[in-house]
């Protein structure tokens, strides 16, 4: 008869080798997870900028109504994340849906985009062509803040100065005051238009 300490034995033995074959191999360096093994883990890929998501926005001008002054909606469209591409869309032509929507540009159609640099101090320098200066008072802050909010959009972009065929220029902010310094999105307070609903009217008190 064999020991019952030798049944003890050979019963752990054949079950450490059961385990290990079961088990999951351990690498002896480091390896990528392929794709195909990842997923299960990380959920949903992220949208990157520029893909279908539409995550890339420009700014338009909503309607006007009766009761609410003109005001900037965004716009999603896939052109890119980079300052260039973005501000080229911006200054092309509107799509069926922003036009069924009933969005607007204040941009004149010639206009063009000459440069778009983001200088280290997070000032993004604009130069376009001179059709802009053809715009009267109202449509040029509109075009300007248009300008300035779809900048702003772009990463590390703090501030924008606009130049027209390379100089200079002083431009309105939302009040009609002319500023010599790169503008910021606080120059137009008010000018986006809000997606929050409007409050239920409160009850009369009781008489």
């Amino acid at each position: 008869m064999i020991p019952r300490r030798h049944l003890i034995i050979v019963a752990a033995a054949a079950a450490a080798v059961l385990m290990a074959a079961c088990g999951v191999a351990s690498d002896t360096v480091p390896r990528d997870v392929p794709e195909v093994d990842r997923s299960p883990f990380l959920g949903a890929a992220t949208p990157t900028p520029g893909s279908a998501a539409g995550t890339d926005r420009i700014f338009l001008l909503a309607p006007e109504t009766a009761t609410e002054p003109r005001r900037l909606r965004a716009a999603q469209r896939d052109v890119g994340a980079s300052a260039p591409a973005r501000l080229t869309s911006l200054f092309g032509a509107l799509s069926l849906t922003e036009t069924t929507a009933r969005l607007r540009t204040a941009l004149p159609e010639t206009l063009q985009l000459l440069s778009a640099t983001l200088q280290t101090n997070g000032t993004l320098i604009v130069d376009v062509t001179d059709p802009i200066l053809s715009l009267s008072s109202n449509a040029l802050i509109d075009a300007v803040a248009q300008i300035v909010f779809t900048a702003a959009e772009v990463r590390n972009v703090q501030r924008v100065q606009i130049l027209v065929d390379g100089v200079a220029r002083q431009w309105p902010g939302g009040d009609g005051s002319l500023r010599s310094i790169p503008l910021t999105v606080y120059d137009y307070p008010g000018f986006i238009e809000t997606t929050q609903p409007d409050f239920p009217a409160l009850p009369s008190p009781a008489a």
